[in-house]
């Protein structure tokens, strides 16, 4: 039986899913992370160069630690979550690992380069197939099983075999996946640069609108929490819908003269660029959702439709 026809070992978790013999490389935050979720319900080996330096969650049911390659190389899924620039050479150490162990799934999870790039040595073993699975969120030290319950994860694959482990690796671990439309490397990158542009943009934000409204430390903390939990509001309406639908405040309503004040408020402060910026995306926002409403009512009331077309 190949493992495209049974993905993992026969075993399954109360009666469901199958229970899956998983390898974890790394001794950081996402591999202990990864390891404190997944080691109820699978039978999971983690590696580490310093087992002893790996912090798992004290909620985490027993999952082995070894520097023993061994133990995660027979696994027929590996994860490798090490630091990106150190992908490369594990994927080297590894695939002298995997020859003859047949049909193998390999994933990193890094969300800058697809499997193929980075975990590109193990692509000349034979049976072996590469990807990546990028959970889309922070991830604290020691976190505890059940963390990446509904989280996104962000998925490519170099074939079918790895795309389904994929998925089923995300499922396991309760979370959404989201597939990317390609596996190529400017797709990822773009993907990757537009996680960054929302997450560093967001600190951004909140925190050169505190500096620009706090004289003194107390202040500016003051108004980082206040302007985080509206920056929180802000996020979660953006998950509900397209940005012109739920964008609130006086871009949205075209309030002229308001937006002439922020203007003359922000004349001399360094943070008028960003306003600025921020302004005209929201206004090109606009237009875009304006220009789709007028495409829609053009074709409603195109000839040969509804009530048999107008005047041409």
């Amino acid at each position: 039986m190949t493992l495209a026809e049974q993905p993992m070992a026969p075993d399954r978790v109360d009666g469901g899913a199958p229970r899956l013999r998983i390898g974890i490389i790394g001794g950081g935050r996402v591999a202990s992370a990864f390891a404190a979720s997944l080691g109820a319900a699978h039978d999971v080996a983690l590696w580490a160069r310093r087992p002893g330096d790996v912090r798992l969650s004290t909620q985490a049911p027993g999952v082995g630690c070894s520097s023993e390659w061994a133990d995660v190389a027979s696994r027929p899924l590996i994860i490798v979550a090490v630091r990106d620039d150190a992908i490369e050479s594990v994927a080297k150490e590894l695939a002298g690992q995997l020859s003859g162990h047949g049909e193998t799934v390999v994933l990193h999870t890094s969300g800058a380069t697809t499997g193929a790039r980075s975990l590109g040595p193990l692509l000349e073993v034979a049976g072996v197939q590469v990807g990546s699975v990028h959970p889309l969120l922070a991830v604290p030290v020691a976190a505890a099983p059940g963390f990446f319950r509904r989280a996104p994860f962000v998925l490519e694959a170099g074939g079918p075999l790895a795309l389904s482990l994929a998925r089923s690796l995300v499922s396991s671990l309760g979370g959404v996946p989201i597939e990317l439309p390609d596996s190529s490397e400017g797709t990822k990158a773009r993907y990757h640069a537009m996680a960054t542009m929302v997450a560093t943009g967001t600190v951004a934000l909140v925190d050169r609108a505190a500096v620009a409204m706090g004289q003194s430390e107390g202040e500016r903390a003051a108004f980082r929490e206040a302007f985080g939990r509206l920056a929180l509001t802000a996020a979660s309406n953006a998950s509900e819908g397209a940005g012109a639908e739920v964008l609130t405040g006086p871009v949205a309503r075209r309030d002229h003269s308001t937006l002439e004040r922020h203007d003359r408020a922000l004349t001399e402060l360094p943070v008028a660029e960003l306003y600025a910026a921020i302004r005209r995306a929201a206004l090109g926002m606009m237009r875009e959702e304006a220009a789709r409403g007028e495409a829609t009512e053009e074709g409603a009331g195109a000839p040969g439709e509804g009530d048999g077309g107008g005047e041409r």
